[in-house]
């Protein structure tokens, strides 16, 4: 059994949006020198983008249940598995709404692709607080990413199981 399609491109365009993410928070300081736009605000805006593809992508998931693992999974990864994917769903979410919460606390306006984003009045206390969990929250998602995918290839190229697979989006209907 397979993912569906979409599930798959979800899968992958999240996969992609995260990774830009991550980079652009850990590296966007360095990397405003050579770009020509706001490593932060795209970070922003593509952490808010994150944040709705996740609540689609919950509601998808509803209806559209994903193929079982193989039954000679042993049940250790199986409860691995299943927690680093509510682990990664709960900072999909969670991150955008702390990111908010501390972008909110400060004093530059909140744009979503150039869209100004109304702001809540935060407390300067509650923003650092939001800030560390973030800080702390967007660590756990870069070491639950090399998680994931070092999971993902230990399948492939040694267990060989071709569980991988089932997420292939290029894959014929």
């Amino acid at each position: 059994m397979t993912y569906s399609h979409v599930a798959a491109l979800l899968h992958w365009l999240m996969a992609l949006l995260v990774i830009a993410i991550l980079v652009l928070g850990l590296f966007g300081d360095a990397l405003e020198s050579i770009i020509s736009f706001s490593a932060i605000t795209l970070h922003k805006s593509l952490g808010m983008t994150v944040f709705l593809l996740t609540l689609f992508r919950l509601f998808w998931r509803i209806g559209h249940r994903p193929p079982p693992l193989p039954e000679t999974t042993p049940k250790w990864q199986v409860g691995a598995s299943h927690a680093v994917h509510l682990l990664i769903y709960a900072l999909m979410l969670g991150l955008p709404l702390s990111g908010y919460i501390f972008g909110a606390a400060g004093p530059y306006p909140m744009q979503f692709f150039g869209l100004d984003v109304p702001k809540l009045a935060i407390g300067e206390a509650m923003g650092e607080t939001a800030h560390s969990l973030h800080e702390i929250g967007g660590f756990t998602m870069a070491g639950l990413v090399v998680l994931h995918m070092s999971a993902a290839f230990y399948h492939h190229f040694v267990q060989k199981d071709e569980l991988i697979n089932r997420m292939r989006p290029w894959r014929a209907a």
